[in-house]
């Protein structure tokens, strides 16, 4: 958001480069929409890599083309139908997050008006309870619209599931799907691009004092215990309140961290470092079990039982045969969860009262004003 914000506002690059373009008044959004697909399919494109792997599918889609199919029906008639019910989680919370999402929505999006969600912070931030109370109902709102846009397209899935034909042996000609590696390529080449962009505008600008150390350490602390945490919950076993951890992840963020803010003023921990990083945990911790449940569901139980017949005690047996099972994406799910950590910024700003300046914070409170090199090395420290 930071790197389109240089390159396209007025006094970006762009404008400065040629003349004669003007960026258009963005009265709808559409640049932060078209940032906001760009930053999530990312993390969308990392979802479907680790579904592709399942043998189940490769083996039907190599059954698929030694029958004849192309690429187009394969992906029509088997991935897709496969893979759009596990991603419904995803998607879900691609949609909450960006319904409300305010920093990016305050570094890119438009002013007048703002997006609902940056309305409904607006008042929640006022001490006039009336103006309190608009924001809690538009916070509302937000559900609503998430819970809407969730049926329509469960609808839309209905719809188009039934129209999928049995495959039954006709084939007929199809058109030749698009090359998908200059699409894959699309992606790494835009964020190198970024880099870049923000690494040229940053010169020898360095960020605002305390904000790495804050944000290095709430990153760190959020990772490890979250860590912790989900190891724990994935060995106490199946509850039948594993639903509920993943509420963070497909509501939208607002509603959750004013309720978190009011919890923290009856507790007396407002603009403590506790609440903090309690914030950060509640979407920390979802994330990171979102990551590690898959590979500790795909474990080999047998190597366990041959060490229970061994006569090796539970904490021998996680220490010395499960946890070596599950470095890799352990290693994935810290990284998350740190990264997770550093883009928070409601959080940051409410539990923290203003007190715990962080990358993010000072990116989305730099990009109203201030120097431009200061705005990218922020954002360059936080990228990195």
């Amino acid at each position: 958001a930071t790197a389109a914000l240089l390159l396209f506002a007025d006094g970006g690059w762009l404008p400065r480069l040629l003349p004669f373009f003007t960026p258009p008044v963005d009265r709808y959004g559409i640049g932060l929409g078209l940032t906001m697909a760009l930053k999530e399919s990312a993390f969308l494109l990392w979802v479907v890599y680790g579904l592709l792997g399942e043998k189940r599918l490769a083996g039907q889609a190599t059954v698929l083309k030694s029958l004849g199919y192309g690429r187009w029906q394969c992906l029509k008639w088997l991935v897709l139908p496969t893979l759009l019910p596990a991603l419904s989680i995803a998607l879900l919370a691609t949609a909450a997050w960006s319904l409300s999402a305010v920093d990016v929505a305050l570094v890119i999006g438009p002013g007048n008006p703002p997006t609902l969600a940056v309305l409904a912070w607006q008042w929640l931030s006022q001490g006039d309870e009336i103006q309190q109370a608009k924001g809690a109902l538009a916070s509302l709102v937000l559900l609503l619209t998430l819970a809407i846009m969730a049926l329509a397209a469960w609808g839309v899935w209905r719809l188009w599931r039934r129209r999928i034909p049995q495959v039954q042996g006709i084939r007929r000609p199809q058109p030749r799907a698009l090359a998908g590696k200059s699409f894959a390529l699309l992606l790494p080449l835009c964020g190198v691009a970024c880099a870049l962009l923000l690494a040229a505008a940053a010169q020898n600008s360095q960020p605002v004092s305390d904000s790495v150390g804050n944000s290095l350490w709430l990153g760190l602390c959020s990772a490890s215990l979250g860590a912790v945490i989900c190891l724990l919950w994935l060995a106490s076993g199946p509850s039948r309140f594993d639903g509920w951890i993943w509420l963070p992840l497909i509501l939208p963020a607002l509603p959750l961290v004013d309720g978190q803010y009011q919890l923290a003023l009856y507790t007396w921990l407002d603009g403590e470092w506790v609440a903090v990083l309690w914030g950060h945990l509640l979407w920390v911790v979802p994330w990171m079990l979102f990551i590690l449940r898959p590979a500790w569901r795909a474990r080999d139980p047998r190597m366990e039982l041959l060490a229970r017949t061994l006569g090796w005690q539970r904490g021998r047996i996680f220490w010395l045969v499960t946890l070596p099972a599950l470095t890799r994406p352990l290693l994935t799910a810290l990284a998350v969860g740190f990264s997770v950590s550093i883009a928070q910024y409601l959080p940051t700003l409410w539990l923290g009262g203003g007190r715990f300046p962080t990358l993010t914070s000072e990116a989305v409170a730099l990009s109203s004003g201030g120097e431009t090199s200061t705005l990218a090395a922020q954002a360059l420290w936080q990228l990195l």
